[in-house]
């Protein structure tokens, strides 16, 4: 029996993009040929995608093979901040699946994703964990006994959710490798990271697709609220994410391999709120975070201290 077709349309970060593949999942398992149009903020992210069982093809802004009339279903799963570029498209669209309200994906981010399955007979309560098809990777030298750095995030006022400690953290663990771009390697107030001698940078050498080959090898990643933690987490790398200022519990249930830190600040998360007004931009959610606490959780991890269970968010 020949399956139905639909058009996936993600857009957003690498996290965003990574958040949704549970609504990928769900598709298939309702019988779709799933085809992805990803309008992401970095092009290489269709890597991530491309070679897995439940995507057919994935097709990057301007594709000139892309014909929309072939698909039964067209999926506008874009995030509320970039729908206003992309209304236009399904303005009179029937084919289109009707989009949920905005304020879901504030709420819980992967929930706003799987609506659109809901909308197309996905039941309620399948909810699958967010994954990508990563397997680990002996090419770069990474092991189960090495930490994994990702201390940035996107510049600009982003910056503010990059913890300050990275490199100090790195001193306390022999086999550290860092990843990410030359702008990851600045810190919150925009002076160079400096990380010991003994840590390995793969800063900038790396594609994105070599990136999570590599974080899916590694015995444990350590980052701030990012996309490569998500990418992290979603190749089953036990990940520890760091977050201040914005909220972990609006991106919806995360997966049983991560561990989430925060200062439990009765200001926090402040994102979506006055921003930065309580601590007048100290970030006090970030600095109250200390490198021998982070050190320990990480330890814990890589002695296989820590079994494997719900996400936990753990208050310092």
């Amino acid at each position: 029996m020949e399956r139905d077709t639909a058009l996936v349309h993600l857009s957003g970060g690498v996290g965003n993009v990574v958040l949704a593949t549970p609504l990928l999942v769900a598709l298939d398992a309702l019988g779709f040929t799933v085809d992805v149009l990803l309008d992401a903020d970095y092009c290489e992210t269709a890597e991530l995608l491309r070679g897995w069982a439940v995507v057919r093809r994935v097709f990057t802004r301007g594709a000139r093979e892309l014909r929309w009339r072939e698909y039964e279903r067209l999926v506008p799963a874009v995030p509320p901040f970039y729908w206003r570029r992309f209304s236009r498209l399904y303005a009179r669209e029937r084919r289109a699946v009707a989009r949920p309200r905005d304020r879901l994906f504030y709420e819980d981010e992967q929930d706003y994703y799987l609506s659109f399955a809901r909308a197309l007979g996905s039941p309620a309560e399948f909810r699958p964990v967010y994954r990508l098809p990563v397997e680990p990777s002996d090419e770069f030298g990474v092991s189960a006994r090495t930490l994994v750095v990702a201390p940035g995030s996107k510049g600009g006022e982003m910056r503010a959710k990059r913890w300050g400690g990275f490199a100090r953290l790195a001193e306390a663990f022999d086999d550290v490798a860092v990843v990410g771009t030359r702008d990851d390697l600045l810190a919150p107030d925009g002076k160079a990271i400096r990380f010991p001698k003994h840590a390995r940078l793969f800063v900038d050498r790396l594609t994105l697709g070599e990136t999570a080959r590599l974080l899916a090898s590694a015995g444990a990643v350590v980052a701030s609220d990012c996309g490569l933690a998500h990418v992290a987490a979603a190749a089953g790398t036990p990940t520890v994410m760091i977050f201040g200022p914005t909220p972990h519990l609006a991106l919806g249930r995360l997966a049983p391999n991560v561990t989430v830190l925060r200062a439990g600040l009765p200001c926090e998360p402040c994102w979506f709120g006055a921003r930065f007004k309580a601590c007048d931009a100290r970030l006090d959610c970030l600095r109250e975070i200390s490198v021998e606490h982070v050190s320990r959780v990480i330890q814990n991890i890589l002695s296989g201290a820590l079994a494997n269970g719900a996400a936990r968010a753990v208050s310092v």
